[in-house]
C-alpha cells in the first residue's frame, strides 16, 4: 500500500496518496498572481515582524484539502450564540443559547468555562479521569495523572505557532482566498521568532558582539527608557515594551519566560565557545528534536503520530503536498482550525512561584494579572517544576489530585477558559469581537474552511476506522451543544447539519480521547504539516541526520542550559 524509499534513495517517490520523506526536497518557486502581489504588498506593509532571512522566498497560506468544498456556516447571529460567554446583569438577546451549568449563579455560553477554582476532582482544569478506585479524599472520578498534559506546552505549542504562522490581515468579514494570503513567518519550526533575519537585518535584537542575543536577565530585552531595576520585586502596570522581532511573545508572561529561555540558552551557547551560526543552528534542532520527540507525543492520537513519524526515522506523509511544503505554504485546516486546540488547553489560573498563589492570565489588565508588555518581576518569576516534571525535583501536583505538576493543562474540549472571553487586543488588533472563539471560527469561515464532517469523511476513505461523527452524536456526547442536534428544541438549521473544522477537531477530542490529546481528525492535520514541513527542508534536523547527545534532548533540558531551573 505504501512507497517505501531508502536512505540512499535521491529522490522522493508517491505512491497512491502517500508520500514518504527520506531525502530532502528542492525548493519549488513560486509564481504569484497579480492578486498574490496585491495582496504581499499590503501585508508587508502591515507586518509586525519581517519573515526570517531563512525564508527564500514569501511563505503562503494555502489549503491542505483544496477539492474539499466551503463550509459558509454557521450565520454571523448563531456565531454569536455560540460563543457566548457568561451571562451578565443585563443579558444579550442574540445570547439564545446560554444555559444553566452550576445549580446557582449566572448562566453560561455553550463554550464557556465556569473554572471552577478547588484543586480536587472534578473540578480543576486537568485533563483525563477515571472512575476510581480513588486515593482517599478525591472523587470518583478520579484524576489520571498518566494522562495529564504539563501546561509548559500549552504555551510552548503558543510559541511554536507563532514562529510558524503571522497572518496579518483584520478579521474578515467577507470570504478571502488563502492563497493569497502572505504568511510573515517562516513556518519551518526554524526559530526566525527570535532570531529574526539575523544580525544585520535586524541589529536591534543582538548585543554589539553580534553573537550574543539581548536579554534582561529572567526578563525579554525592553525599551531601556522604562526599565528600571532589571527585575522588579513586585509587579506593577507601568508599560515597558519587549524589543523582539515577534510581539506575540510578550502578549502573556508565560510564553515570555519560554522566549527568555531561549535567549539565555543560545547566549549560553555562545559563551561555551559555539559560533553564532553554529549556535543558532544547533538551537533549531534542538527546538525541532523538543516538538517531534517531547511535544507532539504529549497532544498527537499515539496511532497518527506513529504512521507519520515512523519508529524507523522516516517521516510519512499522505496529504500534505510534497510540494507545498517544500514552498513552505501553510495550510488554513492546520493554522486556522487544528493547531488551535491549544486555546482549550489554556487555564485560568496558574500557579507561579512555589507554594504561590493561582494567577489568572487576563484580568482586565490588573497587576496581578499575567498580561505582557511590561516588566516580569519577582512575584511572576516561574517556577518551572509548577509547568513540567523535572529530573531531582519533587512533583508539586496540588494536593488531593496526584498531579504530576501544580499546573495540568485544560482538557482539550469545546470549552474555553473564562479569561478567553474577553482578549486584551490593544495595539494587536481593534477590530471584531474581542472573544477568541468567535475570532477563530469567523476566520474560518472567510476563509472557507471545510466542515469537519468533510475533512473526516475525506480521511475515511483511506482509512476506514475515522468515524466521522454527526452533529446529533456531537450533541449527545456533549449536551451543552445540543442545539446541533436536529432532534433538539433549539436545533440550529443555519449549521447545514454539519460543524465548523475547528469546533469539530475540540468536539472529536472529548468523545474519543476525553480530552486527553487531538482525536485522529485534528491529530493527523497537526502530524501532516509538522512532518512535511521537517521533510521539505533541507537544513532540518531531520535532513541532516543529527541527534542530541545520548539521543535525549527535552524541554527541561533546555530550561537547565538556560540556567532558569532552580
Amino acid at each position: 500500500m505504501y512507497a517505501r524509499v531508502t536512505k540512499s534513495a535521491s529522490v522522493n517517490r508517491l505512491r497512491r496518496n502517500d508520500q514518504i520523506h527520506d531525502t530532502p526536497i528542492g525548493k519549488v518557486s513560486l509564481l504569484l498572481t497579480q492578486m498574490q502581489l496585491a495582496a504581499l504588498v499590503i501585508a508587508l506593509l502591515v507586518a509586525l515582524s519581517p519573515v526570517g532571512a531563512g525564508a527564500a522566498q514569501q511563505p503562503m497560506f494555502g489549503r491542505l484539502f483544496p477539492e474539499l468544498p466551503a463550509y459558509d456556516a454557521p450565520s454571523d447571529d448563531a456565531l454569536t450564540a455560540l460563543t457566548c460567554g457568561q451571562n451578565p446583569t443585563v443579558p444579550s438577546p442574540l445570547c439564545t443559547l446560554q444555559t444553566q451549568v452550576l445549580p446557582t449563579g449566572p448562566k453560561m455560553g455553550p463554550l464557556f468555562d465556569q473554572n471552577i477554582a478547588a484543586p480536587s476532582a472534578p473540578n480543576d482544569d486537568n485533563s483525563v479521569y477515571y472512575s476510581g478506585p480513588c486515593p482517599a479524599g478525591v472523587g470518583p472520578p478520579c484524576p489520571d495523572p498518566s494522562k495529564d498534559v504539563p501546561s509548559f506546552f500549552t504555551y510552548f505549542g503558543q510559541f511554536l505557532d507563532h514562529d510558524m504562522t503571522l497572518d496579518t490581515l483584520p478579521l474578515p468579514t467577507q470570504f478571502v482566498d488563502p492563497n493569497t494570503i502572505p504568511n510573515n513567518r517562516d513556518p519551518r519550526l526554524n526559530l526566525d521568532s527570535v532570531y529574526g533575519g539575523g544580525p544585520e537585518a535586524n541589529p536591534e535584537l543582538y548585543e554589539a558582539d553580534e553573537k550574543h542575543l539581548k536579554v534582561n536577565g529572567l526578563d525579554l530585552p525592553r525599551d531601556p527608557s522604562c526599565v528600571v531595576v532589571p527585575t522588579p520585586t513586585a509587579s506593577s502596570l507601568t508599560p515597558c515594551p519587549a524589543i523582539l522581532v515577534e510581539g506575540r511573545n510578550d502578549e502573556n508572561q508565560v510564553i515570555a519566560q519560554i522566549h527568555v529561555a531561549f535567549l539565555r540558552a543560545h547566549n549560553q551557547l555562545i559563551d561555551a565557545g559555539y559560533g553564532f551560526g553554529n549556535a543558532r543552528q544547533l538551537m533549531k534542532w534542538r527546538h525541532q528534536w523538543i516538538v517531534v520527540h517531547e511535544f507532539l507525543p504529549e497532544v498527537l492520537d499515539p496511532e497518527v503520530y506513529d504512521d507519520v513519524f515512523r519508529p524507523d526515522g522516516s517521516i510519512r506523509t499522505k496529504y500534505y503536498d510534497p510540494k507545498k511544503a517544500a514552498k513552505a505554504e501553510m495550510p488554513v485546516e492546520f493554522s486556522v482550525a487544528a493547531y488551535r486546540f491549544g486555546h482549550s488547553q489554556v487555564r485560568k489560573a496558574y500557579i507561579m512561584t512555589p507554594g504561590g498563589p493561582k494567577l489568572q492570565v487576563f484580568n482586565n489588565f490588573s497587576a496581578a494579572d499575567l498580561h505582557g508588555g511590561r516588566q516580569i518581576a519577582t512575584d511572576h518569576l516561574i517556577f518551572w517544576p509548577n509547568f513540567l516534571p523535572v529530573d531531582g525535583q519533587l512533583s508539586t501536583g496540588q494536593a488531593g489530585t496526584g498531579q504530576v505538576a501544580a499546573n495540568i493543562s485544560r482538557k482539550i474540549d469545546t470549552l474555553l477558559s473564562s479569561g478567553l472571553f474577553g482578549l486584551p487586543i490593544p495595539g494587536a488588533e481593534p477590530e471584531g469581537s474581542a472573544i477568541l472563539a468567535k475570532r477563530n471560527l469567523q476566520r474560518a469561515r472567510e476563509y472557507g474552511l471545510p466542515s469537519g464532517q468533510a475533512v473526516a469523511a475525506r480521511l475515511q476513505l483511506d482509512d476506514s476506522s475515522i468515524h466521522v461523527y454527526t452533529n446529533a452524536e456531537i450533541a449527545a456526547s456533549i449536551p451543552r451543544l445540543a442545539f446541533l442536534d436536529p432532534d433538539a428544541l433549539n436545533y440550529d438549521a443555519s449549521y447545514l447539519g454539519e460543524a465548523p473544522l475547528w469546533l469539530y477537531i475540540l468536539a472529536e477530542s472529548k468523545i474519543v480521547q476525553n480530552g486527553a490529546k487531538l482525536g485522529p481528525v485534528g491529530s493527523r492535520i497537526v502530524a501532516e504539516v509538522m512532518g512535511g514541513l521537517l521533510a521539505a527542508d533541507t537544513k532540518s534536523y531531520y535532513n541532516k541526520g543529527w541527534t542530541p547527545d545520548g539521543g535525549v534532548f527535552r524541554a527541561q533540558d533546555l530550561l537547565r542550559e538556560a540556567g532558569v531551573l532552580p
